[in-house]
């Protein structure tokens, strides 16, 4: 991936909102991209968690769910009981903020502004979903002993498993758009991956949440981001065009200074 690209589109869906909003400030266009995408995906995910628990729950997909988190608990053993609990710490509220903070911290000393916008705006529209959507679907968590303390939210989704694609996924997607290093990418990559596979294995594993849960919290992750890119994207054609570097039309030819 080219540098500068991840956030410089010159067309698309970034440059149309803008057309829309031309009117508005950077931060407002970001600002109404982030709410809109929280709003969709807050309804999309609610309605997801009320037909699970209202027309799904019982029937087969309900007993399928509780039938995996049946299986773990009487296969568990104590090397996998610790690799889960290292594995469940990398998505819990205490390692994300410290991990996103140090990042924040990074990213304003260097002046990545776009780079911080992008997980801000991120881990708001993942937390925000998150919040809403345990307020509004109540579901147990699994009938199994637990190896960690309970909280008291629903089951429905896993907040760990969606604060952990937006943290590791979206460093990952930043560290790989600035190198062109073939090695390093493959490695943060495969970092990231191996997180969010190990802090979602880790939830069902250790009777905290249904696999279905875990899904819920990759769909609100990968979401997040996706809303966030597209945030940030609208807000830097925002910019081009309040200093004058765009044109009024809806698409510009790529100069050759871009893939330099």
């Amino acid at each position: 991936m080219d540098r500068a690209s991840l956030f410089d589109e010159r067309d698309g869906l970034g440059q149309g909102i803008v057309i829309r909003l031309r009117h508005w400030s950077p931060p407002a266009v970001a600002a109404a991209v982030a709410i809109l995408g929280y709003a969709v995906l807050a309804v999309v995910l609610v309605g997801i968690g009320l037909i699970l628990t209202k027309l799904l729950t019982p029937g087969p997909v309900a007993a399928w769910d509780n039938g995996v988190n049946r299986w773990f608990a009487p296969h568990r053993i104590p090397t996998w009981n610790t690799v889960t609990d290292y594995a469940s710490i990398l998505g819990e509220t205490g390692t994300v903020l410290i991990i996103a903070g140090a990042t924040a911290v990074i990213f304003a000393i260097r002046r990545l502004w776009r780079e911080l916008g992008f997980l801000a705006v991120a881990f708001f529209i993942e937390f925000s979903v998150f919040l809403t959507t345990v307020t509004l679907v109540e579901r147990p968590r699994p009938s199994v002993p637990k190896l960690d303390n309970v909280p008291s939210t629903s089951s429905f989704p896993s907040g760990h498993v969606a604060a952990a694609i937006v943290l590791y996924v979206g460093l990952a997607i930043l560290i790989s758009s600035r190198t062109r290093h073939a090695v390093l990418r493959v490695a943060v990559w495969a970092i990231a991956v191996t997180f969010v596979v190990g802090v979602g294995i880790s939830r069902v594993y250790r009777g905290l949440h249904h696999p279905i849960d875990v899904f819920a919290g990759v769909v609100i992750g990968i979401c997040a981001l996706l809303c966030a890119t597209l945030a940030i994207r609208s807000a830097n054609a925002a910019s081009r065009r309040r200093t004058g570097t765009d044109l009024d039309t809806p698409a510009l030819p790529q100069s050759s200074e871009m893939h330099t």
